[in-house]
């Protein structure tokens, strides 16, 4: 797998509250094709000052730490055979951390959106407003459902995304803001020629879908559709903190079959 990952305070904001996170391997075993195994991580601390910072960092680093351990790394052990299902395994890690936000930093949250790749599958947790996609050429997905006041509008048909944007920041669910969390939780296949991309709002609600598919379809690599992402929020306002991550297992993409000879 080919990873990119940038972060950035943005424009306006002092402190960079994000927090991102990535591990991967491969596994090639008895003449098995080789495995790509990856776990990616966005957060958005919310709380002012050092608590938004510390609680995005804390969720991301026990979250991804649990995964890592019952799900990742028994790969690696030819002994285990007994593993737990996934979804099992994203939902603690989701509870692991809000529970630590709320014992260590009652007054703070933060938003999660945690992604784990499986040979050809894609499993993400997701709880608030940061959000992941899945692309190809010439087609960007959402693939999460923003956990915000405006989102919750929109599709009760009381307005558009234009007339509650000042609601946006408003969040029902986040880790750390109440006693219950409950992620949502997305499985699908991941084919060879799409990519990942997660991101805090910072990145999305300043550049569209279809802005950030050409800046990364455009990028000769990774990292550089990354910084370039950034850039470009920051040009048209940086109104608060960018994260970004991008997974592909082979870049540049190959062409659209759909696209006309």
């Amino acid at each position: 797998m080919q990873v990119g990952l940038a972060s950035d305070p943005g424009r306006v904001r002092e402190r960079n509250e994000d927090a991102v996170f990535f591990w991967q391997c491969t596994l090639m075993h008895q003449g098995q094709p080789p495995l790509p195994l990856g776990l990616f991580a966005v957060a958005d601390g919310m709380g002012g000052q050092a608590e938004g910072e510390k609680a995005s960092s804390l969720a991301v680093r026990l979250a991804a730490q649990h995964v890592i351990q019952r799900i990742c790394l028994p790969f690696l052990d030819d002994s285990v055979t007994d593993r737990p299902p996934i979804n099992q395994v994203l939902e603690t890690s989701v509870y692991i951390a809000h529970q630590a936000v709320l014992r260590h930093l009652p007054d703070a949250g933060t938003t999660l959106t945690m992604a784990l790749v499986l040979g050809d599958y894609l499993f993400i947790a997701h709880i608030g407003d940061c959000r992941a996609y899945l692309g190809e050429r010439s087609q960007l997905r959402c693939l999460t459902q923003d956990h915000s006041l405006a989102a919750r509008l929109v599709a009760m048909g009381q307005g558009t995304a234009e007339e509650v944007a000042s609601q946006r920041h408003l969040l029902y669910k986040a880790l750390g803001q109440s006693l219950e969390v409950e992620p949502d939780i997305i499985h699908q296949a991941m084919g060879e020629g799409q990519y990942l991309l997660l991101c805090s709002d910072g990145l999305w609600s300043m550049v569209s879908g279809e802005q950030m598919r050409a800046i990364i379809e455009a990028a000769p690599t990774l990292t550089s559709a990354c910084q370039e992402l950034v850039n470009q929020a920051n040009q048209q306002g940086g109104d608060d903190n960018i994260s970004v991550i991008l997974m592909a297992k082979h870049w540049p993409l190959p062409a659209s079959p759909h696209a006309s000879s």
